[in-house]
């Protein structure tokens, strides 16, 4: 009983001082994007925290199953404990994410924020490729419907190159603006490095295919149980091995894999492979049921797998100890 209630315990001191910590560490890096060298930086403003606070929300109610799991790790319980995971299930995918969709569009029809891109500071040295470029002016519209302008010195750095003064607009082909990306200052791009490999899982793709599955029909709904089903599901191998941090390992593996499953499924290079599959007369069928019905098949499959691992494990474990 008592690892039970420490069980619900555990979710919501996690959920909510995890949301709070992830919200305002989120703003801090919204604040680092959009820093420009020579500017004032305001931390935590609305519109960031706004930001920060419905992804952070969202990313915490899809970890936070698999988190509450690694509790089970070290404390196993029985048939009441298995009782409350289901009920915090239930709770966050039955509650809590699609109230927080909702939140999420009510604040945002209710609450309106000013999206103000501040141009790039004067007098300042911003180096991409072999140019260097220094603003003298601040940028200021001159004709009306076109960006902002303002005069620089371009200095080619290669052996034979030259100085050129010319006036350049701040629109998104400008050069210092597309290498910079995703940081507004090319110089911070320049620090972090251009080679960093993306992870492989989107919570923004992620967040767009649950957020249209609650307000899409029941095929979307029955694509989307099956993602909860087997992000779920992770609770029967939690106890699989009997080295435990074998079993933290194989809980964090498997949880990744997941999320990069449901999320690599719907980028485009996942799409030819998608629609070789769905030649197939089964999936053909299927499709007037589920959404996706290749992903629906391998969620379900590898859930079914998880859960039957461990009951399993569970009824070995019991016909052990009634051996001894």
């Amino acid at each position: 009983m008592r690892k039970a209630l420490k069980l619900a315990l555990i979710y919501f001191i996690i959920l909510i001082p995890g949301t709070i910590l992830g919200t305002l560490l989120y703003s801090l890096y919204l604040n680092l994007l959009g820093f420009i060298a020579g500017r004032d930086i305001t931390f935590f403003r609305d519109q960031e925290l706004f930001k920060s606070l419905f992804y952070v929300m969202f990313c915490m109610q899809i970890f936070i199953l698999p988190l509450i799991s690694y509790y089970r790790i070290r404390h196993p319980g029985g048939a009441l404990q298995l009782t409350v995971y289901i009920v915090l299930c239930a709770l966050t995918w039955a509650l809590f994410v699609p109230c927080t969709f909702k939140l999420k569009d009510f604040c945002s029809r209710k609450f309106t924020f000013e999206n103000k891109t501040e141009s790039l500071s004067p007098n300042y040295f911003r180096k991409v490729d072999d140019d260097v470029y220094y603003f003298t002016t601040e940028f200021c519209v001159s004709t009306k419907g076109r960006a902002p302008e303002a005069q620089a010195i371009i200095i080619d750095t290669t052996e034979n190159g030259g100085v050129e003064y010319k006036t350049i607009g701040d629109n998104s082909n400008f050069v210092l603006n597309r290498k910079a990306q995703p940081f507004r200052e090319v110089q911070l791009k320049n620090i972090f490095g251009e080679n960093s490999n993306p992870i492989p899982v989107d919570f923004r793709l992620l967040n767009s295919m649950i957020s249209g599955a609650y307000s899409g029909g029941i095929q979307h709904i029955l694509t989307l149980i099956s993602f909860v089903l087997l992000l779920c599901s992770v609770y029967g191998i939690t106890n699989f091995f009997d080295w435990r941090l074998l079993n933290a390992v194989i809980l964090f593996i498997t949880t990744a894999l997941i999320l990069c499953l449901n999320s690599v499924y719907f980028t485009p290079m996942f799409d030819s492979i998608k629609t070789t599959i769905m030649t197939k007369t089964f999936l053909k069928a299927l499709s007037g049921i589920v959404s996706e019905p290749l992903l629906f098949i391998l969620n379900c499959f590898f859930a079914f797998l998880f859960i039957t691992s461990g009951v399993v494990k569970f009824a070995i474990r019991k016909h052990a100890k009634k051996a001894r």
